[in-house]
């Protein structure tokens, strides 16, 4: 992962606020005053401990963050690269764009009888999506 530029570009962008949000997940006060901005009367004894949740985050080569969905398609596949989170509420909408996309690459093939009933196929699932 360090190999990468993007990542020590990141690391070189966002060491502080990286570092900070290290010692606020340790530091029961640190993340107190964090969170008291927002609710003033809470206390160290309303924090309890709870296991950190992890937010996988899609970097580009240059070092920035990719906060949008990222797909990636090639003549025979379809990636999801990034979706941010809360990316399930996005789900149904994230099935239909690629279902989209499925149906401008079956379009591009070049053998008709294949195309149509792949096609039929998306048409099938497209619906699904649209109910």
């Amino acid at each position: 992962i360090l190999g990468s530029s993007g990542i020590r570009r990141v690391l070189q962008n966002h060491l502080r606020s990286g570092l900070g949000e290290m010692k606020n997940s340790l530091c029961k006060s640190g993340y107190l005053r964090l969170v008291q901005k927002y609710c003033p009367r809470l206390s160290l004894s309303d924090l309890q401990p709870w296991p950190a949740g992890v937010r996988a985050q899609a970097v580009s080569p240059d070092g920035k963050l990719i906060d949008d969905f990222l797909f990636v398609t090639t003549p025979r596949t379809i990636h999801t690269c990034n979706a941010p989170s809360p990316a399930a509420t996005s789900a149904i909408p994230i099935g239909a764009h690629i279902v989209s996309k499925v149906q401008t690459l079956l379009a591009s093939q070049s053998n008709p009888g294949r195309t149509l009933r792949a096609a039929r196929s998306v048409d099938a699932l497209h619906a699904a999506f649209n109910q």
